[in-house]
């Protein structure tokens, strides 16, 4: 009797000890050298490696389904647009993080590309404002690779976009690249 009692709890003992909530959400320290997924988008935001990711697991996690990263590559009447836009949902106990960046490419062609879209736009839906490219800047977008046969497309980008509430609240994207392969 003694022993079951004993047994009892050391199980008790066990079981108070274990934690299930799952760790937190730890941004990356650095951009990965090369990235053999089929889908990648990454680059710095002022400096902080921003990689699209989903820990979501809240209410709205249903909501927020989908891919983290979309590549795609669309033939209209007058316009070519090449769609790049990634997906940072981080909801944990100790964080929330709902960003988004999509920028447009008009017409693009191998090599640099002058024709980025005014509708591109960095999103931070927890705390600060909606970002849009700032058109009197240069932007660099430079396509590696853009094979529309077998919907391949690389390359890498550099913007600057400005709040759309406080012109003088800037947002430095660096070192920026993205693939696509479908």
């Amino acid at each position: 009797m003694k022993n079951l009692i004993f047994l009892l709890f050391f199980l008790l003992f066990l079981s108070c000890d274990k934690d299930d909530s799952p760790p937190c959400y730890t941004p990356p320290d650095e951009l990965p050298e090369n990235d053999d997924r089929t889908y990648n988008l990454s680059f710095l935001k002022n400096g902080e490696v921003w990689r699209p990711a989903r820990t979501s697991t809240g209410a709205g996690s249903a909501f927020l389904a989908g891919p983290t990263v979309s590549i795609d590559y669309s033939i209209g009447d007058v316009f070519n647009v090449l769609t790049c836009s990634g997906q940072l949902i981080i909801e944990d106990e100790c964080s929330t993080i709902h960003q988004s960046l999509t920028f447009y490419v008009t017409n693009p062609v191998l090599g640099h590309n002058d024709w980025l879209s005014t509708y591109s736009r960095f999103y931070d839906y927890t705390s600060a404002p909606t970002f849009r490219i700032d058109t009197s800047l240069y932007q660099e977008v430079n396509i590696t690779k853009l094979d529309l046969e077998n919907f391949r497309y690389e390359g890498t980008f550099n913007l600057t976009m400005i709040s759309e509430e406080d012109p003088m609240d800037t947002l430095y994207i660096t070192d920026g690249r993205f693939k696509g392969d479908q």
